[in-house]
């Protein structure tokens, strides 16, 4: 490790603002996904016999498709919050460091008026 430690926070919360999108778009999509296929739910029929060969396939794949978008969705909104939770680190970690300095600052400055008689007037 190099101990430097570096961090753009008002970039970091752009990119967060524009990643919200995301999730937001992976919801949609599961939504219109369902919506349109309530269209061709049925095409193949209900009981005949290619209804019945055909439509556990057709229902097993929409579902799959669903199931993967919304993994999508998790994964995307997961991201978002991870990401937030790291930027409230960063900004967390740099307000404490400021602090502390600016305290040090302070009692360092506080420590020099006691000896007195040292400097110009």
């Amino acid at each position: 490790m190099s101990g430097v430690y570096e961090a753009d926070p008002s970039g970091l919360r752009r990119s967060v603002e524009e990643m919200k999108s995301l999730p937001v778009l992976a919801k949609r999509m599961v939504q219109d996904f369902r919506h349109q296929e309530g269209a061709y739910t049925a095409w193949p029929g209900w009981t005949d016999d290619f209804a019945l060969q055909v439509r556990p396939r057709y229902q097993r794949n929409n579902t799959y498709c669903a199931d993967v978008v919304q993994g999508l969705y998790e994964a995307l909104d997961a991201l978002v919050s991870a990401t937030l939770a790291n930027l409230d680190s960063i900004e967390s970690t740099r307000t404490d460091a400021t602090e502390r300095i600016e305290a040090h600052g302070r009692s360092r400055y506080e420590g020099s008026q006691g000896q007195g008689g040292q400097g110009k007037h």
